[in-house]
């Protein structure tokens, strides 16, 4: 017995509990001696089967009424879930572009020096195993003489890099392209240049 037949059952059960009780309340009010007429009966017992049919047509009706009704609640829920999606969506792409704007404001009121390092550009450098080894050796051995030296520790992203990197800019710029060309050739740690 499925819960439907159960549910159902349990319907019909009540209401004719429900039958009984309301013919004994009206015999009790009628008929003190309990003395109940064959044409009482009759009647009560029409009334009983016109109360069971209506029971019957009502449980019917609100069953196709539920169907409906979730059929059209589960269509406005799944529209109100893909309106509630693209709210979603629009606020979230406009507290991203908030954000970014939020950053960049406060990238520009920031003194440089202040700057974090992660709201800074990013730049890759392809470099081979050997080149990268020497440069960490240097930098690691400037950072040990400066802290000896000043008992502070340079950071590698706000310090060593930078300096690396600006130092080298520098010493690139006083070069001579035959220089550059040169220093390329020479060093084993650079790839070659190829100039016909």
């Amino acid at each position: 017995m499925s819960d439907d037949d159960e549910g159902e059952g349990d319907k019909d059960r009540a209401q004719r509990v429900r039958d009984r009780r309301s013919r004994r309340d009206r015999r009790d009010r009628r008929e003190p001696d309990g003395d109940m007429s064959e044409s009482d009966e009759q009647e009560s017992d029409t009334s009983q089967t016109s109360v069971s049919s209506q029971t019957a047509q009502t449980d019917q009706l609100s069953q196709t009424e539920q169907t409906d009704g979730n059929s059209e609640s589960q269509t406005e829920q799944s529209s109100q879930t893909t309106q509630i999606e693209q709210t979603d969506q629009s606020q979230s792409a406009d507290t991203t572009s908030q954000m970014s704007q939020t950053q960049s404001d406060t990238t520009d009121e920031q003194p440089l020096n202040e700057q974090p390092i992660k709201e800074r550009t990013h730049e890759t450098f392809y470099l081979r195993d050997d080149l990268r080894r020497e440069l960490r050796r240097v930098t690691g051995q400037a950072n040990l003489d400066f802290e000896m030296a000043f008992d502070t520790e340079l950071e590698k992203n706000r310090h060593l890099r930078p300096l690396l990197l600006y130092l080298g800019a520098k010493e690139l710029e006083a070069m001579e392209p035959s220089e550059i060309k040169d220093t390329l050739l020479e060093t084993d740690l650079l790839d070659n240049v190829d100039i016909d």
